[in-house]
């Protein structure tokens, strides 16, 4: 059975299994140890998933919560591969008569990445990505982010520019979709930004938040080390404190919190420059590069735990539970059959200002399947 085949297979199974993503998530909360969201910020993110479909859990998604002191809040991120059913449900929704602005963008860029022959899916991939901030405090939840997530090293790093042209692609796809008219000044910034990347660096997604104010958010990834996120912020003209920066994130890597990971860096870009919000995200290498697999990497997170408790910059209380997510699976006996639910880590995130640390959040991944059938290929 081909992966596109068991695609299918496995989303027929989570439509008889629940009417929604949220019906799933909240069948699914004892499973495993909980996780440090708070009742009101479980519940919030709940209610945001029932407008979403079901089939959505049988690709990778995460979520996304602060572990320290900072306000309530969830971040739910889900994938929509190009051709499924997960798909077709935007597709609609954007297509129709009364769709906002958002659900247009996105219905765009899978028209475009659905295209075997587009040149934006042969730079991005076939994948979209949406990102749902859900704040509890509010009453009225603001529209998704939306997310290009190149899954090769097709925007890797190139300071000779030949890539550029690839890169532009992307922009003006992104700019379109969030209903932007081209803005000249934060182009060159964002381009600026691309063109600092050293050859075993890329990037790691491009995005847009259509109902905010209009900057680019970029995600590089493939830094080793803290000395070279902070070379790369220089190059770019961050406008925070560096040394501030440089020096919370020496203490965190003395600790050895940094062994055996990858630093992303995520930044908004617009027409006044690199914005002072810089967020650092911490990846598994094994992972991040498929040394283990995605389940397999359970105990790498152990000295980046212990460095967020003894730096002060995570509440005790919530690591524990947190670090029985590292890995694991299991059975979920259901309507349409036995049902496997996958959790592991996904990454952290270390958000900085220009005086040092702001908040700390962790994220963790989902992903829930048929039971593999005698026969079928593996995946």
């Amino acid at each position: 059975m081909s992966f596109e085949d068991e695609w299918v297979a496995n989303e027929d199974g989570l439509v008889r299994e629940a009417g929604s993503l949220g019906e799933l998530l909240a069948r699914t909360k004892g499973l495993f140890s909980p996780l440090p969201i708070d009742g009101g910020g479980w519940e919030g993110l709940v209610e945001r998933a029932r407008e979403l479909p079901p089939t959505l859990a049988g690709f990778p998604l995460w979520l996304g919560f602060p572990i320290d002191d900072s306000r309530p809040a969830v971040s739910l991120n889900v994938s929509l591969p190009g051709g499924t059913r997960s798909a077709a449900f935007f597709e609609d929704k954007g297509r129709s008569g009364d769709a906002d602005p958002s659900a247009a963008g996105i219905a765009s860029l899978l028209g475009e990445t659905g295209k075997e022959d587009s040149p934006l899916r042969r730079v991005v991939g076939d994948r979209v990505l949406l990102q749902y901030d859900i704040d509890p405090a509010r009453r009225t939840q603001r529209e998704p982010g939306i997310f290009l997530y190149p899954v090769r090293p097709t925007l890797a790093g190139d300071p000779s520019g030949r890539r550029l042209r690839d890169f532009r692609v992307a922009l003006d796809a992104m700019t379109s979709a969030a209903g932007w008219e081209p803005d000249e000044p934060g182009r060159r910034h964002i381009e600026r930004a691309y063109l600092a990347l050293e050859p075993d660096t890329r990037i790691g997604a491009i995005g847009a938040f259509p109902s905010r104010r209009r900057t680019l958010r970029l995600t590089m990834l493939g830094f080793d080390k803290a000395c070279d996120v902070m070379t790369f912020l220089e190059r770019v003209d961050w406008p925070g404190r560096l040394p501030a920066v440089a020096s919370a994130l020496a203490r965190i890597e003395e600790r050895g919190a940094f062994a055996r990971m990858q630093l992303g860096i995520q930044l908004d870009i617009g027409a006044a420059g690199v914005g002072p919000t810089l967020e650092l995200q911490v990846f598994s290498a094994n992972t991040i590069y498929d040394h283990t697999g995605w389940f397999k990497d359970k105990g790498h997170w152990t000295d980046l735990i212990d460095g967020l408790r003894e730096e002060r910059l995570a509440i005790p209380e919530k690591l524990p539970g947190l670090a029985e997510w590292s890995s694991g699976a299991k059975m979920l006996f259901g309507r349409s059959g036995p049902l496997l639910f996958f959790k592991r880590i996904h990454h952290f995130a270390i958000v900085l200002t220009a005086d040092g640390v702001e908040r700390v959040d962790a994220y963790v991944f989902l992903l829930m399947s048929r039971l593999p059938r005698r026969g079928d290929r593996p995946g």
